[in-house]
């Protein structure tokens, strides 16, 4: 189903204001839920009003469902305001949410993103190249699980940031023979942070992780440190019978990409969720990795330390 929504943009030129220009967006989804009143069109994404929505209609969690935004003209899109889930008064947890997603750019590029679980607006950072259309997939819901189609997906509104570009020339949106990923920061949370020692703990653990580190075990408590350990060693033995422990080894791990939501605190247990990107380098290997996992923790005298992971990849 496809839409013609009016905007109203401001944008600015040579850092001088011009007026405001009414630019007209079409809008493509992937599906809606149907009812009398069309109350979940995806007209509602750029209505302006954050307590209407458009809902997924499809028989699933939401899981790879899209929306396309086209415009008449090339422009650069620098953010996304996205206003996740339903956000009239009472009906956040009524449907599912994003979690995670990526831009995808018609020259093939993406833009991975994730999103916090809260109402209000989220702003995701762009790449800023100039395009006429580009399309947000949803990879992961909040919450999993469930019965697949009971709880249907929700986005209230898209916000566009955005700069608008003279007439495109010949190949301005050539095709790329190679398909790239370009991660941008998650939104930051400002209200309810996670305790600073926690999160050094948890760039520790990607840091020590990834470069097979001898210490990894310290990370976690005393009455689970065996069972990861093994698991550990077993997959350092792996990598010897292949040849790339010593490489390995030499891994450079920077964390800066991740970000930390503070799922649960109370006293000497949490639990925190990690999400965003690590960047390793080691040997000709330069990559950054997208990771989204929920972490257990608990206090002793020895500080904070790992109980339990979920959403990591086994090794």
């Amino acid at each position: 189903m496809r839409y013609l929504i009016f905007l109203s943009i401001f944008f600015v030129l040579f850092a001088v204001s011009t007026p405001v220009f009414a630019l007209e967006v079409e809008v493509s989804v992937s599906s809606f839920k149907v009812d009398h009143a069309f109350s979940y069109a995806p007209g509602n994404l750029l209505d302006g009003d954050p307590s209407t929505a458009w809902v997924g209609g499809s028989i699933s969690s939401g899981t790879g469902q899209w929306m396309d935004f086209a415009f008449p003209v090339p422009v650069r899109v620098t953010r996304l305001g996205i206003f996740n889930g339903h956000q009239e008064e009472g009906r956040f947890k009524e449907f599912r949410r994003i979690r995670s997603g990526r831009i995808v750019y018609p020259d093939g590029s993406e833009s991975p993103f994730w999103l916090r679980d809260e109402a209000g607006k989220q702003i995701i950072e762009c790449r800023s190249k100039p395009v006429k259309s580009f399309r947000v997939i949803v990879d992961e819901v909040f919450p999993k699980g469930g019965a697949v189609g009971k709880q249907k997906l929700a986005v209230s509104e898209i916000k566009f940031y955005l700069t608008l570009m003279a007439v495109p020339t010949e190949g301005v949106s050539g095709e790329s023979a190679e398909k790239v990923r370009v991660p941008v920061l998650p939104p930051a949370d400002l209200t309810n942070e996670v305790p600073d020692e926690i999160k050094e703990l948890l760039r520790t653990f990607y840091v020590m992780q990834s470069s097979l580190a001898d210490d990894y075990h310290t990370l976690f408590a005393q009455h689970v440190r065996d069972r990861f350990d093994f698991q550990f060693e077993v997959f350092k033995q792996i990598q010897r019978q292949r040849g790339t422990y010593k490489i390995l080894r030499t891994a450079q791990v920077d964390p800066a990409g991740l970000r930390f939501d503070l799922v649960y605190l109370q006293e000497d247990v949490a639990e925190v969720r990690v999400f965003g990107t690590y960047r390793v380098q080691v040997a000709d290997l330069d990559q950054n990795l997208e990771e989204d996992s929920v972490f257990a923790l608990m206090k002793g005298n020895d500080g904070w330390k790992i109980l339990e992971l979920d959403g990591q990849k086994d090794f």
